[in-house]
Formats: C-alpha cells, sequence, structure tokens
C-alpha cells in the first residue's frame, strides 16, 4: 500500500459514486401564490424525481420556499433506505408563483467518506479524511479536504470535484494537491 503523498502534483484517482439513486436532475416549479408551502414543495420535488418500479419516493422539505429570486429550501428525498438532501433555490417568478431548480447536495461528512473510500481502494494508507464544506451536486463544483495517515502525522491536501450527475445520484472524483 502506497502512504499518502505530502507533494503537490501527486496522481489523480478514480471517481467514486455517491448514491444509488439516479433519476431526473433539475426542474421548475410554479405555485399560484408568492411561496409554495413545504407540502406543495415536497410535491413538486418528488415529482422531479419519480422512483423506478414499485419504489415510493417519499420528501420532506425544511419549510416553504419563499417566492424571492435566489431564496432556497432543503428536502429530503428518500426512496428505501436511500435519503439524499436536495436544495430547491428560486430562479424567476411569474404571475403563478415561483419557479425554481434542484440540486443534489452532498453532506461534508459523506464527501470525506467516499473520498476516503477512493483513496484507500487506490492502495493510499489513509486514517482520516476531513472535508471542510458540503458539496453541492453541480459539474465542476469542488470542496477542499484533508487526508491524513492513520498515525495523524502529515495531512495531504485534497480536492474533491464532482464529475457527473445524474439523477441524485453524484460522482465525484478527488485529486491530491500537496
Amino acid at each position: 500500500m502506497r502512504p499518502v503523498p505530502g507533494v503537490p502534483g501527486a496522481p489523480a484517482a478514480l471517481a467514486a459514486v455517491l448514491g444509488l439513486l439516479g433519476w431526473g436532475l433539475a426542474g421548475c416549479g410554479e405555485a399560484t401564490t408568492g411561496e409554495l408551502s413545504a407540502a406543495a414543495l415536497a410535491d413538486e420535488v418528488a415529482a422531479l424525481y419519480p422512483a423506478a418500479g414499485r419504489a415510493r419516493v417519499d420528501v420532506r422539505c425544511d419549510g416553504p420556499l419563499a417566492g424571492e429570486v435566489g431564496a432556497s429550501q432543503e428536502c429530503r428525498v428518500a426512496v428505501r433506505r436511500d435519503v439524499v438532501t436536495v436544495r430547491a433555490t428560486v430562479t424567476g417568478e411569474t404571475d403563478e408563483g415561483p419557479t425554481f431548480e434542484t440540486v443534489p447536495v452532498v453532506p461534508a461528512d459523506e464527501v470525506a467518506r467516499t473520498v476516503l473510500a477512493a483513496l484507500t481502494d487506490d492502495e493510499y494508507v489513509v486514517g482520516e479524511v476531513v472535508c471542510e464544506a458540503e458539496l453541492p451536486g453541480v459539474v465542476g463544483a469542488s470542496v477542499a479536504c484533508r487526508a491524513a495517515p492513520p498515525d495523524g502525522d502529515r495531512r495531504t491536501r485534497v480536492e474533491a470535484t464532482v464529475e457527473r450527475v445524474d439523477g441524485l445520484q453524484v460522482r465525484i472524483r478527488y485529486r491530491l494537491v500537496g
């Protein structure tokens, strides 16, 4: 097994797949008032991510989606045991209400687990990976992480980047940056 190198320019590694869900990616919703209630938002988000076969999609949103451009709200989309957070963001307004786009959001701890698994698969000796922030499921979005060997000595900077998004499935690749 190779130790995690502490030098810039270390080789990039294979991508890791996060999540088992793979449905429609983004969409727009419309309402009849200036804001969408949490229940109406959940219904619209569920329509954007239909389940395959007889699986049931359960969506729960944190609250209503305000009818202001840039306003956002998070919803949990669950199919069987898989749960993915989706952020709905208002992109415009019509006479019928706000239009919005959705994006899956990968929590920082899940990004760290994915990078740790990919590093381990590539035969690096890693004890821990910590990422600074969540990673929005947008191709090209990235977050800084730090990897450390089991003894905790030198930490290596790692960049996790979204390579591909297919519905709720987010494919992440990593690059050692120092």
